[in-house]
C-alpha cells in the first residue's frame, strides 16, 4: 500500500515551526549565557543564522522570542466556545488552563527546559513580553462579557456591571497563569489551575486574618 505523501501545507508548517523553535532556542541560550540585557536581536539572528527580517516574521521583540509566542491564543469567539464546553468548571480555571496551553503550544521539551533554566535564574523575565499579554487579556475580557451575559448564573461579582467582572476576571486569569508558571519553574511539579487558585485564596485569607 502506497504511503500518503505529506501535504505542501503540512511541510510548510513544519518548516516554519522548526525555524521558529530555532530562534527561541538561540534567544534562550544567549540569555542564559549573557543575561537578558546583554542580548540583542542582532545577536539572536547571528546565533540562529537568520536575517532580522526573518526574525520579525516570527517574533515582535526579543522578549517575545525569550518568553514564547502567544499568537496561538484563541480569539474571543473561540474562547467563548471553550468556556461553554467547560461550563462545569470554574471559568477562571478554564482560562488559566488555556493561557498555559497557549504558552506551551508547539514547543519541544528541550526549549521548555531552556526556558525553565532562564526563568529560574532570572525571574524578572516573567514580566517581559507585556504586549502579548495585553492582547490576551483583551480577548479574555471580550469572551467573558459574551459568556457571562448568556450565563448570569456563572457570575462571581453579582450586582456589579458585567464589563467590570470581565475586566477583573481577565486580569486575575493572567495573574493566576503567571503564578502557576512561576510555581512550576521554582518547584518540581506544575500545580493545576484549581490548585493555584486555592493557594492564592488561602494566601489572601491569611492576609485578611492578619490585618484583622
Amino acid at each position: 500500500m502506497e504511503q500518503a505523501q505529506p501535504s505542501a501545507e503540512g511541510l510548510r508548517y513544519r518548516k516554519k515551526l522548526k525555524a521558529r523553535l530555532a530562534v527561541e532556542r538561540a534567544a534562550l541560550e544567549l540569555v542564559i549565557e549573557r543575561g537578558f540585557d546583554g542580548v540583542t536581536v542582532e545577536d539572536i539572528c547571528a546565533r540562529a543564522e537568520i536575517s532580522k527580517k526573518t526574525f520579525f516574521n516570527y517574533f515582535s521583540s526579543k522578549a517575545a522570542a525569550v518568553m514564547g509566542r502567544m499568537d496561538s491564543f484563541p480569539d474571543d469567539g473561540r474562547l467563548a466556545e471553550i468556556l461553554e464546553e467547560h461550563d462545569e468548571a470554574c471559568y477562571l480555571d478554564v482560562l488559566v488552563g488555556v493561557v498555559g496551553t497557549s504558552f506551551a503550544s508547539g514547543v519541544d521539551e528541550s526549549i521548555v527546559n531552556l526556558r525553565r533554566e532562564a526563568l529560574r535564574s532570572m525571574p524578572q523575565l516573567f514580566f517581559q513580553g507585556q504586549r502579548d499579554l495585553l492582547a490576551v487579556q483583551h480577548s479574555i475580557a471580550a469572551a467573558l462579557q459574551r459568556y457571562l451575559v448568556a450565563h448570569p448564573e456563572r457570575r462571581m461579582l453579582v450586582g456589579q456591571p458585567v464589563e467590570e467582572e470581565a475586566l477583573v476576571a481577565s486580569s486575575t486569569a493572567i495573574g493566576l497563569a503567571r503564578t502557576r508558571s512561576m510555581l512550576h519553574v521554582c518547584g518540581d511539579a506544575e500545580p493545576s489551575a484549581a490548585e493555584t487558585r486555592s493557594l492564592i485564596v488561602t494566601y489572601l485569607s491569611a492576609g485578611d486574618a492578619a490585618s484583622g
